[in-house]
């Protein structure tokens, strides 16, 4: 796959002495777990890369481990304010003069069993997984259009078609972001945009590591057998690094991936087939 992942510059032809645009790449969600692995990765192809997540601090660590050669700006952006979105984009564009990448890894997972779910914490997971989403989406998607270039990606899951009952909200949530994929797909693509999710199967680190704790509080069991047991349960025995996802967001993002759009990228190691 790496073979074919060509982002440091655009393709399109150009003059001898004007050389062709670097790529940008927003990374929402970039200060942790898969948002960090993604940014790194974009970091090492050349491309500009600018992550944002509602921990600062968090998002210039993940700037200053990626080098020199990410070239990139750092912000502050809690994707439940479409507004926030809306002001990255502009921030991206002034700095930078285009946005070519987007890549939404911002998300929430709240365990409750259905019977206790509340409106305050069904709004709160929509808010950021769907709502938010959505709109980053769309935000993006203004530059793009005039740019008639333009790679989507945000991360779903397989729980957005199966059923979850301890984290419906969350299933449901990416089951909406599936959804909007497909239509911002159908709508975008006369202008050269992809628009795709990768649903990656249980990972290391970052909100799965959240998950877990909050499913051993709330059954009661000891955190490192509930770990062990729901790695045994996968088909090859062992969970994902976020670098081996990291990997379908440079191919998707790639001129080899010109043609996918409104798809759905299973990184699951088996998960969905039993």
């Amino acid at each position: 796959m790496d073979g074919d992942v060509h982002l440091g510059a655009m393709t399109t032809p150009s003059s001898a002495t004007t050389p062709p645009p670097q790529r940008v790449a927003l990374i929402v969600g970039a200060g942790n777990g898969l948002g960090r692995a993604i940014a790194l990765a974009f970091a090492q192809t050349a491309v500009r890369v600018v992550a944002a997540d509602l921990d600062l601090a968090a998002a210039q660590q993940t700037l200053t481990l990626a080098g020199p050669s990410a070239n990139g700006l750092d912000l502050r952006l809690d994707i439940a304010n479409p507004a926030d979105s809306t002001a990255a984009v502009r921030s991206v564009t002034e700095k930078f003069g285009r946005l070519d990448i987007l890549v939404n890894c911002a998300a929430v997972c709240l365990v409750d069993p259905l019977i206790d779910l509340t409106p305050e914490r069904w709004d709160k997971v929509f808010a950021i997984n769907a709502r938010g989403a959505f709109f980053c989406m769309q935000a993006a998607a203004t530059v793009m259009i005039p740019q008639k270039f333009g790679r989507i990606i945000t991360i779903s899951t397989p729980a957005s078609h199966v059923g979850v009952p301890l984290f419906a909200t969350y299933g449901a949530s990416k089951a909406a972001v599936d959804s909007i994929t497909k239509s911002a797909a159908l709508a975008w693509a006369p202008h050269g945009i992809t628009v795709n999710t990768i649903s990656p199967g249980r990972m290391t680190g970052g909100m799965v590591d959240a998950l877990d704790r909050d499913l051993a509080r709330l059954t009661g069991q000891n955190l490192d057998e509930l770990v062990a047991s729901r790695t045994k349960t996968l088909p090859m025995g062992r969970r994902v690094d976020p670098a081996e996802v990291a990997h379908a967001a440079l191919w998707l993002a790639s001129d080899a991936a010109a043609y996918v759009t409104g798809e759905r990228f299973n990184f699951t190691g088996g998960q969905e087939l039993q």
